[in-house]
Order: structure tokens, then C-alpha cells, then sequence
């Protein structure tokens, strides 16, 4: 085989005066004008691996970020709560303060005041009855005392010894026939009281004929119990309500109430 001819070397000439560059020189030998050696060949390209696009703010399918419209809809949600309160405020001043009726956890409401009681002591038993100032004395003694009521009386005596239910049974025979007429028994009261102490009972109607001869139904109610061997008997009249009132007494409650505060001796 034969040599290949190689290629001559590459001559450069300088660009300003045309004279021949050694190989390599910097800068012409004749007129000293600097050589702009060409250009470097370019450099390898290295390629990488190029970096996959972000994520889709808002994928198919519409998917939004709810937070940012949660906490708007709660700032809205308190703002229209405190219009409200703020409206309902002034509308209940502007209309005198009305409100509406409270039905659980209410606070105390303000009522007209229970009338004061007032007391009777009996000097011979030691005993002391308490009632509403609304009624007023008739008569008292050593013994007992007898009040008028807002629709009848009451007389409340005391005597040593005696048994409760004999003391019942003398007190109603005892009773005037010109004045107490058609005396008939209703019902015996349960639970009958006098103060703590546990006693007897019974509920009577009669016509109650008047001074002027005027007649008119009533129911009366004899209690008696004995506390220390002191007997104390509770004689209440009320006119007769047997379709409104328990056992026909309206003021059946007051005595009752009468009975439970009584303090014994």
C-alpha cells in the first residue's frame, strides 16, 4: 500500500498586513498586529435528562382548594351572626325592650311579694300559730285565738289531754243546731297535720243560717292532734265550693299552710 500525501499545514497571514504567521504566533512578526486566532471548536454537548412539567394546578375533573373559600365563607358566616344580634338589639330598644317568654334556665322574675305572716302565742300552752297578715283577729285569749279569713275563719284552741278523734266528735255536736243545720260528713281528711305532729280530721257541710235568717251553704274542716299531752283543735269555715275546690274549701290551701307552720310548745 502506499503513503498517503499528507495535506500541506495551514498558513495564516496576518489581516492588517498580509505577511505569513509562524504557526502558533500570537501576534505578527512584520507590523505586530495582534492575531485573532478562530475560534475554538465548540465544546461537547452533554445532554440530561430534562425534569418533567410541574403538576397541573387544577387536575381534570375541576378539583378546587376549598380552604381558602372555608375560611371566607366562615369570616361572612360571623359577620352576618353579629348583623343580626346588632339588629335584634336595637329593633328590642326601639320597641320599649320587649322579650319573649323564657321557658328553660330562666332568671328570677319579678313577682308581687307573698304578704307578711303574723303570729299568735298562747300564753297558757306554749303553742304558736302563724298566718298571712291578710287576716285579722277576732277574738284570742290564754287558750287560743279565732281569725277571720278572706271568705270565712278559722280558730285555732288548745286544752290539756283529750283524744283527737273525741275532741272532733265534741266540737261538732257542740255546734248550735239554731245555727248549724244539715251538719253531714263528707270525707275524713288523710294525712291530717298539726305542725310535725301527725293528727286526725274530717271535712262537714251545713247550712249556716245568719242573724238576719239568711242561709248558706258552707263546708267547715275539724283537725286535732296532741303534742305533749296538750290537745290542739283547728276549726276552718269556708262557704261551699264543691265543684272548684278540693273537699269544697277555696281556702283550703291556707289553712292547710296555717297547720304546717303551727309551732308546739
Amino acid at each position: 500500500m502506499g503513503v498517503q500525501p499528507q495535506a500541506p499545514p495551514q498558513v495564516w497571514y496576518c489581516g492588517r498586513c498580509g505577511a505569513p504567521l509562524a504557526p502558533g504566533a500570537t501576534f505578527c512578526g512584520r507590523c505586530g498586529t495582534p492575531v485573532l486566532l478562530p475560534a475554538v471548536a465548540a465544546q461537547p454537548t452533554y445532554r440530561y435528562p430534562v425534569a418533567p412539567p410541574p403538576a397541573a394546578v387544577y387536575p381534570p375533573g375541576r378539583r378546587f382548594n376549598f380552604r381558602p373559600m372555608a375560611i371566607a365563607g366562615a369570616l361572612l358566616l360571623i359577620i352576618a351572626i353579629i348583623t343580626v344580634t346588632v339588629t335584634a338589639f336595637a329593633v328590642s330598644q326601639a320597641t320599649g325592650g320587649a322579650k319573649s317568654t323564657c321557658k328553660v334556665n330562666c332568671g328570677p322574675k319579678f313577682v308581687t311579694p307573698l304578704p307578711e305572716d303574723a303570729s299568735f302565742r298562747s300564753s297558757a300552752f306554749k303553742f304558736q300559730v302563724n298566718y298571712t297578715s291578710q287576716w285579722s283577729v277576732r277574738s284570742q285569749d290564754a287558750n287560743g285565738v279565732a281569725l277571720g279569713t278572706q271568705l270565712g275563719s278559722v280558730t285555732v284552741v288548745g286544752q290539756k289531754g283529750g283524744q283527737p278523734d273525741q275532741v272532733i266528735q265534741a266540737a261538732v255536736g257542740a255546734l248550735p243546731s239554731s245555727s248549724w243545720q244539715n251538719v253531714t260528713l263528707v270525707s275524713s281528711l288523710k294525712g291530717a297535720h298539726i305542725g310535725t305532729q301527725d293528727g286526725v280530721g274530717a271535712v262537714y257541710s251545713a247550712t249556716l243560717v245568719g242573724a238576719t235568717q239568711t242561709s248558706t251553704k258552707v263546708r267547715f274542716a275539724v283537725i286535732a292532734a296532741t303534742h305533749n299531752g296538750v290537745t290542739v283543735t283547728v276549726f276552718a269555715i269556708n262557704p261551699a265550693d264543691p265543684k272548684n275546690s278540693p273537699n269544697g274549701m277555696p281556702e283550703g290551701a291556707d289553712f292547710d299552710y296555717m297547720c304546717t307552720e303551727f309551732v308546739w310548745g
